[in-house]
């Protein structure tokens, strides 16, 4: 997913307040960082009320701007290594330890420990969890409720 697209979602779900329903796939890492590093300079709200996988998660460490809606998705799994042109299914895809390590020292602390109780870093399949379970683990990451 490219800056711009990213850009344009987190001020869309800034202004649809907890009310929207799709998926936000993930990608590459390195969009993600950068507009999170933006949303930090500038005080942005990020808004999860949607079903966020993979790379997405780094949207949990947008900081004090960050909301999520107990109705949100988390689809957590490892980092692979993809050969261009194949799939990250493809046998050829490995593990990348690297990658799963900067993905989790870019999430809050308590939402790693919550990911890990489940192994969720541990294969490449998608482990799935509620905006509820994230906002009980992370007591310092404010509800999203619609009445923003």
């Amino acid at each position: 997913m490219n800056i711009k697209k990213c850009a344009i979602i987190a001020a869309f779900v800034a202004l649809a307040g907890c009310t929207t329903v799709r998926v936000d796939p993930g990608g590459q890492m390195t969009g993600y960082v950068e507009k999170i590093t933006q949303t930090q300079k500038t005080g942005e709200k990020v808004v999860i009320d949607y079903e966020c996988d993979s790379a997405c998660l780094i949207l949990l460490s947008s900081g004090s701007g960050l909301q999520i809606s107990k109705d949100a998705t988390f689809g957590v799994h490892e980092t692979r290594f993809v050969i261009p042109g194949t799939s990250y299914w493809d046998k050829t895809s490995i593990r990348s330890e690297t990658g799963t390590k900067m993905l989790q020292s870019r999430i809050p602390a308590c939402a790693v420990k919550l990911f890990e109780s489940k192994n969720a870093f541990d294969h490449p399949t998608l482990t799935y969890f509620k905006g509820e379970e994230v906002l009980k683990a992370c007591p310092e990451i404010q509800e999203c409720t619609g009445k923003e």
